[in-house]
C-alpha cells in the first residue's frame, strides 16, 4: 500500500504535466494559425496598395472629365433661371399690353357716346 499512496502525487503530476502539454500544444497550433494570416496579409498589402493607388487616380481622371460637364450644367441651369425671368416678364408686359387695350376701348367708346360738336362756322 505503501506504494500506492507515493504514487498518487506522481500521477496527478503526471495528469497536471500533460494536461500543460496539450494547452501548449493548441496555443502553438492557433499561434501558426494566425501567422499564416498575417503572412496572407502581409503579401496582400502591396498588391492591395497598388489597387488604392489606381482608384485614386482612376477618380482623379474621373474628377477632371467630369468638372467641364457639371460646370456645363450650371450653365444651362443659368439659362434656364434667365428664361424663366423672361417669361415673367413676358407675362407682366402682355398684363400690361391688355389693360392699355382696355383703357383706350372705353375711351373710344366714352367718346362715341358723346355727340361731336359742330365746329364753329367761321
Amino acid at each position: 500500500m505503501l506504494d500506492q499512496d507515493a504514487l498518487k502525487p506522481l500521477e496527478q503530476t503526471e495528469r497536471e504535466t500533460l494536461d500543460a502539454v496539450q494547452a501548449i500544444d493548441r496555443a502553438t497550433q492557433s499561434i501558426e494559425r494566425h501567422v499564416e494570416v498575417i503572412e496572407v496579409l502581409a503579401t496582400s498589402v502591396g498588391p492591395l496598395t497598388d489597387s488604392v493607388d489606381r482608384l485614386n487616380e482612376t477618380m482623379v481622371e474621373l474628377v477632371s472629365v467630369l468638372a467641364p460637364l457639371a460646370a456645363a450644367e450650371r450653365g444651362v441651369r443659368h439659362v434656364e433661371h434667365g428664361a424663366e425671368h423672361v417669361e415673367h416678364g413676358a407675362e407682366h408686359v402682355g398684363h400690361g399690353v391688355e389693360h392699355v387695350e382696355r383703357s383706350f376701348r372705353f375711351g373710344r367708346r366714352k367718346n362715341a357716346a358723346e355727340p361731336e360738336s359742330a365746329p364753329p362756322e367761321s
